[in-house]
């Protein structure tokens, strides 16, 4: 009578393993998710935004976001060429330029190479925002990203922007 009991359990504990399995996230998921963490920690949402605790959060997701040597190539924004510090003071800046603004980095094409643990992320990053005068502002640049695996969380260890093509001064 209680003969379905073993096959019963077996195939529940074979469908929760593929469960858990397959709605894992994937290694391209949790870089969606730290890209998307670096477009919430550089946008500004208005006026009044009090520097010192800018600095205080961007600095916290910075820590989580990128590797505390980056290398950074951001033509006309800094010569510096590594450092999560110098990242952190330019988004803590960001409100000084701009009264709103956000990234969009959505449309950026992952390059996983699971042997290395790396990633490369590519593609046509969008900044749009308005200044405190008002008037709007769009900028669309080709961004590089190397992302590496460090103790199972993803990283940014390098970063490098286009230089702006149509001679403008930025930000």
């Amino acid at each position: 009578m209680k003969c379905w009991l073993p096959p019963a359990g077996i195939a529940l504990g074979i469908a929760l393993a593929l469960y858990a399995l397959l709605s894992g996230s994937s290694d391209e998921d949790l870089i969606r998710e730290r890209l998307e963490q670096l477009e919430a920690a550089v946008e500004v949402t208005g006026p009044g935004t009090n520097p010192v605790m800018r600095g205080a959060k961007v600095k916290g997701e910075f820590a989580e976001i990128f590797t505390k040597d980056v290398e950074i190539r951001i033509p006309e924004l800094t010569d510096t060429t590594a450092g999560r510090a110098e990242l952190v003071g330019l988004a803590t800046q960001a409100p000084s330029w701009y009264a709103q603004v956000s990234v969009d980095l959505g449309s950026l094409e992952i390059d996983l190479d699971e042997v290395a643990a790396s990633a490369h992320v590519f593609g046509q990053a969008t900044l749009r925002g308005t200044k405190h005068d008002g008037s709007p502002h769009r900028d669309t640049r080709t961004v590089s990203l190397r992302c590496d695996k460090i103790e199972d969380k993803w990283r940014i260890a390098s970063i490098t922007v286009s230089p702006k093509q149509d001679g403008s001064p930025a930000p």
